[in-house]
């Protein structure tokens, strides 16, 4: 193997390193943008989790102004 060769096969297995280096860097990357992309589903997981207790409490304030509003008119009817 000559010396000009010796330095292709080099230059080859150098470009090879390069680009599993560069994939590294891009998985990377990803990683960190997928931990930055949970972190923002947790938040909008626990808004989503209060809007939900929110309306239950709305909701069930409804339904006793509701039922206090009946009664109010049925004891009026009975009177």
């Amino acid at each position: 193997m000559t010396e000009k060769d010796l330095i292709k096969n080099i230059m080859h297995k150098l470009a090879k390193i390069d680009a599993r280096m560069a994939k590294q860097d891009d998985l990377d990357d990803l990683h960190e943008q997928l931990f930055e992309q949970d972190e923002l589903l947790k938040g909008l997981q626990d808004s989503i989790q209060e809007l939900k207790v929110n309306f239950e409490m709305k909701y069930a304030e409804s339904i006793n102004s509701e039922d206090v509003l009946l009664r109010s008119v049925l004891d009026r009817q009975s009177t």
